[in-house]
């Protein structure tokens, strides 16, 4: 951890860094501000779909709508730079 304040310049390109490797590892920016980004990863679960797809197959389909909806969807990642220029990630 750094304890000497860095210049508006060095966390912004602090944010940059870390944004790009986590596009490069298949995220997505869903927003950006000068020392906060908001990343995810996946696609939602189309519950309308696997509701109609439930109702036709009686029930059947229910079971694989089951296990999307445990284990499918998108993950958030929410990353700020502080004062310091440190990377702080959360995911959400």
């Amino acid at each position: 951890m750094e304890t000497k304040r860095k210049s508006t310049d060095e966390r912004k390109a602090a944010l940059a860094l870390q944004v790009s490797q986590k596009v490069a590892s298949g995220m997505r920016v869903e927003s950006q501000s000068d020392f906060q980004a908001v990343l995810v990863k996946g696609k939602p679960v189309n519950h309308l779909l696997h509701g109609i797809l439930t109702f036709f197959s009686l029930g059947m389909w229910g079971v694989v709508w089951l296990i999307l909806f445990l284990t499918g969807g998108q993950t958030r990642e929410i990353i700020n730079i502080d004062d310091y220029g440190n990377a702080l990630i959360s995911t959400v």
